[in-house]
């Protein structure tokens, strides 16, 4: 499903996401993410071996809620099946890094390239309230 124009926009703009998925007891986990829209899909990046990661490779299925920071009663919810990509790891969480601290990604101790793993969503449904 390609997403409305006016949604796009709404998209494009550099706000934090809220990532859910469910958990191994079919509960709901929920992380605030950096995002971009690539093309159809909404690019969201992690290390390997995160809750969400262990989550989406069990059941790859989740939803993303982005809220407008300057209005909290502006926001979309895209819901759609994952794709997990760790070929282009490294690269995408750079990209987004650039889009919200306009810096290349700062890797802590804890991590390393070879462990980060993109995540791409392809909406297949969303709701979104206070966009005209």
């Amino acid at each position: 499903m390609r997403l409305p124009d006016h949604v796009r926009a709404f998209l494009d703009k550099p706000n934090l996401a809220v990532l859910a998925t469910v958990g191994p007891r079919g509960r709901p986990q929920a992380t605030p993410v950096w995002f971009l829209l690539d093309g159809d899909e909404i690019l969201m990046n992690t290390s390997a071996g995160r809750a969400k990661w262990r989550n989406l490779r069990r059941h790859p299925y989740a939803a993303v809620v982005v809220v407008d920071r300057d209005d909290p009663y502006r926001y979309v919810q895209v819901r759609g099946p994952v794709r997990l990509d760790p070929a282009n790891g490294a690269r995408d969480i750079d990209r987004l890094s650039l889009r919200y601290r306009g810096r290349p990604y700062q890797y802590p101790p804890t991590d390393a390239p070879q462990h980060r793993v993109s995540i791409r969503l392809r909406p297949d449904s969303y709701t979104a309230m206070g966009l005209e």
